[in-house]
């Protein structure tokens, strides 16, 4: 009779248990990095013995009542692949080998199922059994780089067919999003990431029908096709808030494919994806592989599985865009010798860098004037040298509540968008120069669902445990905000210019 071992751990009251193999190890809880703008069940970074890894809350996760850490306090070092998770528990109770026949199928009233797989009965009560794969999965953010996918590139093989040696199930994972009335996927190996919709898109007259144009992604260009214009169907007014882009890397570059919304990665059987019969194979510029039915209990569902080699082979990667760029950044990831210059300042107890280039000056803070109906975080403009800086207050931007100015506040100027800018810190610490090793991805964020374009990296900073968030700054405004601070800078110029002509009157 088959059997399996799950680790045992309590939360609010409540025995749940996880598959012993998803466990890399049980830990204390270590030092915590808060994240802003985080989601709520998001603790934070820790560095587990130089692997930066997320934090969730497992009780604010399942929606439980929240309580003070103790002794008993645990970290679940959960793993998938190359996802690792940390979930903080009550406490860990033991290990158990169960007979699968034993575990029970889950009641349709229980809460926060869609995290679990099946119920246990024991002699001190029901045990709720996890599934890692459902519980990494439902977070995940979808920024996905090379270091995160090493372990799910399958090659050329189709997604029907066993290797020589497997006996069970071939599990991978796909990408699923809608166009139009439909949902597709693709494989996760060849996604690199998903961004929201670009303000600009830059048009390209010799680009067939189907394209959108070209975008900047982290000074990268990439051209920009529009999926549902591929497919030939109808386009509406679509509310381009939930559009998205998901970016493809591959042999010839990178390209970006515009849908309509992202669902979720969705673990998959290759086993159960059904070959495309070839009289609905109408378009070679879009070729379905293959097709699958997805069942979550509460709906059943059609996806297409789409092949990224032949979007990846459409006319518009012929233009080279992109694939220059992309070989510069392997380069520049490959040199991880070299270091940089960064400004290590503080906000509350965290701390933070971001490149010395970025910065124009480090500024005491002067006389605020305000500016009456300024966005909240915005504490108006001071007068540098005669020209009008807008400050904005950082903690504010990034949500982490206001303070108390002191003497060690400091003002961090910055151009953007052809214009200075402000940003009020609690301490500026000191230039600091980082080996670009110690800087990782903000991969450790990708299974909590957070990925902020201004987050680019995550450092180690040598003492033990402890990591700074790397900050573009910017890319912490939006094009709008942008525009904004640039009247308020013309406004108070004009005002300015207007008071010192009366005066000369």
């Amino acid at each position: 009779m088959p059997s399996a071992q799950y680790v045992l751990f309590r939360l609010a009251g409540e025995q749940y248990g996880v598959p012993v193999q998803a466990v890399q190890e049980t830990i204390r809880l270590p030092h915590i990095t808060r994240v802003p703008q985080a989601p709520h069940y998001v603790e934070g970074l820790a560095n587990l013995r130089g692997l930066i890894i997320s934090v969730v809350s497992g009780r604010k996760k399942f929606g439980l009542p929240d309580k003070e850490h103790d002794e008993d306090t645990r970290v679940l070092i959960i793993t998938l692949g190359d996802y690792r998770v940390g979930y903080v528990v009550d406490a860990v109770t033991g290990v158990v080998t169960v007979d699968t026949e034993e575990i029970e199928a889950l009641p349709q009233d229980l809460p926060n199922q869609v995290y679990f797989s099946g119920l246990l009965r024991s002699s001190n009560g029901v045990i709720i059994l996890l599934d890692p794969h459902k519980l990494l999965g439902q977070g995940l953010s979808f920024h996905v780089g090379k270091e995160e996918i090493r372990l799910q590139e399958y090659g050329d093989k189709k997604y029907g067919e066993r290797s020589e040696h497997a006996t069970g199930a071939v599990e991978r994972q796909f990408v699923t999003f809608g166009v139009g009335e439909e949902e597709y996927g693709l494989d996760i190996a060849y996604v690199q990431e998903i961004v929201a919709y670009p303000e600009v898109l830059s048009s390209v007259p010799t680009f067939p029908q189907y394209a959108e144009g070209i975008m900047v992604l982290r000074d990268q260009l990439l051209p920009v096709i529009n999926l549902a214009r591929l497919m030939g169907l109808k386009e509406e007014e679509a509310d381009r808030s939930r559009s998205r882009v998901i970016v493809l890397h591959g042999e010839r570059g990178l390209l970006g494919i515009v849908v309509d919304s992202v669902s979720e990665v969705l673990s998959i059987d290759a086993n159960t994806i059904e070959e495309m019969p070839e009289y609905l194979q109408v378009d070679a510029r879009l070729k379905v592989k293959g097709i699958c039915k997805i069942d979550t209990g509460k709906k059943k569902r059609l996806t297409y599985i789409l092949d990224p080699t032949c979007l990846m082979g459409l006319e518009v990667m012929k233009s080279g865009i992109g694939h220059a760029d992309r070989e510069v950044r392997e380069e520049t990831l490959a040199d991880k010798n070299s270091e940089g210059q960064y400004i290590l300042f503080r906000l509350g107890e965290q701390d933070f860098i971001t490149e010395i280039t970025s910065v124009r000056e480090i500024l005491n803070v002067p006389e605020i004037t305000r500016v009456p109906q300024a966005p909240s975080f915005v504490e108006g403009v001071i007068n540098i040298r005669g020209k009008i800086i807008p400050v904005i207050d950082l903690r504010k931007r990034l949500e982490m509540g206001s303070f108390a100015r002191g003497d060690q506040n400091r003002i961090i100027v910055v151009d953007i968008g052809n214009s200075l800018t402000g940003f009020i810190v609690d301490a500026v610490k000191e230039v600091k120069r980082i080996q670009l090793a110690d800087i990782e991805s903000t991969g450790a964020l990708t299974s909590v669902g957070l990925d902020h374009e201004y987050l680019v990296g995550i450092a180690k900073l040598g003492q033990e445990g402890a990591v700074a968030l790397v900050l573009d700054l910017h890319k912490l405004l939006s094009r709008f905000e942008v525009r904004v601070l640039q009247s308020m800078n013309g406004e108070a110029t004009e005002t300015q210019t207007t008071e010192v002509r009366e005066g000369a009157q």
